[in-house]
């Protein structure tokens, strides 16, 4: 088995990623809670915190399905990414739409990335739907210039993380995860199902 084909080493990455992201959330929330502002603008940040916890739950809950082995398809595995990545953002920014209605935050933004993480979704839910299109191979080689980038992106956070070891090591997992979706963009089951 290559490397590539233990699908259970990206769960293991997406499962502490998640953990990292629970573990910041619950920061967040007591960062709101104990700031110097009003009740009512610390109150916004709470909330915002608590969108993102329960974000992290569900980057989490994708992680270990992938770790134990619950989902083990190279083409489950990516399409259920995309569709987390996509429910976790629109959980995220409803939280934080409603904590800006009463903080500095931004509940314009929150609305847009509502409406991007939609898009997410459809987009996530087309992978693997059994049907092979000219958007599907359209969707391939869009995935493909995303996790590149994404992957490059995360090596740079790797050596501007200026010491902070969390932000080091969370570089690091997502930078094998997006790998792995990249390999598994390759795999001749899935650019087959994709068309490719």
């Amino acid at each position: 088995m290559s490397f590539f084909d233990n699908t259970k080493v990206a769960g293991w990455g997406l499962f502490i990623i998640g953990i990292i992201l629970i573990i910041n959330a619950i920061i967040q929330i007591y960062d709101g809670a104990t700031m110097p502002d009003d009740a009512l603008e610390k109150t916004g940040f709470i909330i915002a915190g608590v969108g993102a916890l329960l974000a992290a739950f569900v980057f989490f809950g994708f992680g270990n399905s992938v770790r134990n082995g619950s989902i083990s398809n190279k083409i489950d595995i990516l399409g259920k990414f995309v569709i987390t990545y996509g429910i976790a953002t629109i959980i995220a920014n409803i939280f934080s739409a409603i904590g800006g209605a009463m903080s500095e935050i931004s509940a314009t933004d929150s609305i847009i990335w509502i409406i991007i993480g939609i898009i997410i979704v459809i987009i996530g839910s087309k992978i693997g739907d059994g049907k092979t299109t000219t958007f599907d191979k359209i969707l391939w080689v869009i995935l493909l210039i995303l996790f590149v980038i994404l992957f490059i992106g995360n090596l740079a956070g790797i050596v501007n993380a200026n010491g902070d070891v969390i932000a080091i090591i969370a570089n690091i997992l997502y930078a094998i995860v997006y790998l792995y979706m990249i390999a598994f963009l390759f795999d001749g089951d899935v650019r087959k199902k994709m068309g490719i």
